[in-house]
């Protein structure tokens, strides 16, 4: 069923660690619902604090929300990400200043699942960036679905507040043949009548038509999708290859992961 779902900061609600998961760390549910079929929870550290994934069933992809986490010998500041796949685990420490962790699932394994069992670590640093994808446009790739032994995607966006324009608030909505999140990690998305502010995620069911413009402050998301993206359809009838953009504005360059031996 088509859908989508907004969740806050106010409305995202405490809960135990999800299955998997062992540490000291607060946890909180944005998506996690027998009818979500994509979850995600923010984990707090505390400094010092550590946090053990796996081994799990699934994959899990996190992203260094804010502060910074020690692994394998590697800090990992705001920004970073990493992917913990099914068969193999981890053990992240909070640096001095803490750490916020939003982790993505999905709900259930994939009927066929690729491998498995490795560590992928992508410090911020190396993150392959796109200064201009369109005027007012920025972006970075963390995770492409391009690795033999896991298929999670995870993409940046920075919107610039002159992004929005009287030509970019006429054009279309569009949808997607996957189901996403996006969490807004800076600025401001205007969905309709209604601000969402950081820290807000917007789950999308595939195949539902949505759209937003960025807030006065410009807006910075993460998007995480389960398997490569396919195409992007706009109400209007365009037709495009999402995935295939990130490749050319890249030019072949892929993320430069850390993978850690198998434990």
């Amino acid at each position: 069923m088509a859908k989508v779902t907004v969740v806050t900061p106010q409305k995202a609600a405490a809960c135990d660690l999800p299955a998997g998961f062992s540490g000291q760390s607060r946890s909180t549910a944005y998506l996690a619902g027998p009818k979500d079929p994509l979850h995600l929870h923010c984990n707090e550290l505390t400094p010092g604090g550590a946090l053990h994934i796996g081994p799990r069933a699934l994959d899990c992809l996190a992203f260094v929300w804010t502060g910074a986490v020690h692994t394998g010998g590697h800090r990992l500041a705001a920004g970073s990400s990493l992917v913990v796949e099914h068969g193999a685990a981890l053990e992240l420490v909070a640096a001095d200043e803490g750490a916020k962790l939003l982790i993505f699932t999905t709900a259930t394994a994939p009927q066929k699942p690729r491998g498995g069992g490795h560590v992928h670590l992508l410090p911020v640093e190396r993150v392959p960036r796109i200064p201009v994808m369109i005027p007012g446009v920025s972006g970075g790739l963390h995770f492409d679905s391009a690795c033999p032994t896991c298929e999670l995607w995870l993409h940046e966006n920075m919107f610039a507040p002159e992004f929005v324009t009287p030509e970019t608030q006429s054009r279309s909505p569009h949808c997607h043949t996957e189901d996403e999140i996006i969490f807004v990690i800076r600025g401001g998305a205007r969905l309709g009548n209604r601000m969402i502010g950081p820290g807000t995620a917007l789950a999308v069911h595939a195949l539902t038509m949505y759209s937003f413009d960025p807030g006065p402050e410009g807006l910075g998301f993460i998007n995480f999708r389960p398997v490569r993206p396919g195409e992007n359809r706009r109400a209007d009838g365009r037709v495009s290859r999402e995935a295939d953009g990130w490749e050319r504005h890249l030019g072949g360059k892929r993320p430069a992961y850390i993978d850690l031996p198998a434990s």
